[in-house]
């Protein structure tokens, strides 16, 4: 996965050619040309480790400032890279897209999301001149999506690269997890907030959903509501019940953490970096532990793990069958104990159950 494993390195003109050919289907192209295309993406994504980690090290800097926050560190899959540059009516180029490498900060608050922000741009540099960045909880998405974006500009040996960093509190995550989740059970983007024209009835009900429940998050925290879904507590409660979807989604949300199982092991002696491995087959999450000062280990097993998922994965697509691996997500995280480490999962168990009560609150 470092730039040692690959050959020279890809420009980013070159990867937006072979994103070009990507965003089609592989009967559009040659296989030799789909597959040519595919392992340039690959080695593209494989440049943006050495950045990812360089930014992981200053947000660690910047979590342990926080009292509860916790610190995520991945890779996008090549499945997602895949699917964010075909997306339907978007011009995304792979060449161009920021959230490759990406780091997440979870803090409590909405103050605390400004301090961290304030603090992250002191030290890293941001693209187009320190203007990148997207504040979605002043301005809320259409979706209701809320978060704060800092695109970093990471020099490295060989080229500056881009990293988003992403800062959310506790709720925004809960909202942004649940709604993931959500688009897995029924196969539809729902995070674009309709952009798909081609949508039902009741997909726009379930968009309703999560923007008012978003709104209502928001009036927790006392920050803008979603464009559209504004008013007080029991006029947004009162939308939610006229939901005919409600009942069933929060029904098929709970459903989706049910069978899965947790494995602890080779935990240390207070740990504060975690390896977070999910085998989706298997519906079991394994945890490996490092103290702080054992960092470059951390990185080394994620790594290592993230080729073997990714060498499974790439041959998933490519040929259309199930690739035979042990797991198929990683996530590397920093937590100041391990009561934490719920909201970083990579399953959505913990995340959504929070989810599903607070909503489930609101209705009762």
């Amino acid at each position: 996965m470092t730039l040692d494993n690959v050959e020279s390195p890809v420009s980013r003109n070159a990867a937006t050619g072979a994103g070009r050919i990507l965003r089609n289907s592989p009967s559009s192209h040659t296989a030799d040309e789909y597959q040519t295309s595919f392992a340039i993406a690959q080695r593209w994504r494989a440049q943006h480790v050495e950045p990812t980690e360089s930014c992981f090290k200053h947000v660690l800097d910047c979590s342990r400032q926080f009292d509860q926050s916790v610190a995520t560190y991945r890779l996008k899959r090549m499945k997602s890279i895949i699917g964010k540059i075909r997306r339907p009516q978007s011009h995304f180029k792979l060449g161009e897209l920021d959230d490759i490498g990406g780091c997440r900060l979870i803090v409590k608050t909405n103050d605390d999301v400004s301090r961290a922000a304030e603090y992250l741009q002191s030290t890293l540099s941001l693209k187009n001149h320190g203007q990148a960045q997207k504040d979605y909880i002043s301005s809320p998405a259409r979706s209701g999506y809320r978060s704060r974006h800092l695109l970093t500009n990471i020099p490295t040996d060989y080229g500056n690269y881009h990293v988003e960093i992403q800062i959310r509190t506790k709720l925004q995550h809960y909202w942004a997890t649940a709604i993931e989740a959500t688009d897995e059970i029924y196969g539809t983007n729902y995070k674009s907030g309709g952009a798909d024209t081609h949508l039902s009835a009741v997909d726009n009900d379930r968009i309703r959903f999560f923007t008012t429940v978003s709104s209502l998050f928001a009036l927790e925290e006392r920050s803008p509501q979603i464009p559209g879904f504004t008013g007080d507590r029991d006029s947004l409660i009162g939308q939610l019940n006229e939901l005919d979807c409600a009942s069933q989604l929060l029904k098929d949300l709970r459903a989706t953490t049910d069978s899965v199982f947790e494995i602890h092991t080779k935990l240390t002696e207070c740990p504060e970096l975690f390896l977070l491995k999910f085998s989706r087959a298997n519906q079991y999450l394994d945890i490996d532990s490092f103290q702080q000062d054992h960092l470059k280990d951390a990185l080394i097993q994620y790594d290592k793990l993230e080729s073997e998922i990714q060498s499974g994965s790439s041959q998933q697509i490519l040929s259309s069958t199930d690739a035979d691996t042990s797991y198929d997500n990683v996530v590397l995280v920093y937590a100041q104990n391990p009561k934490q480490l719920d909201i970083a999962y990579p399953n959505y168990s913990a995340n959504v159950n929070q989810f599903v009560e607070i909503v489930s609150h609101y209705l009762d």
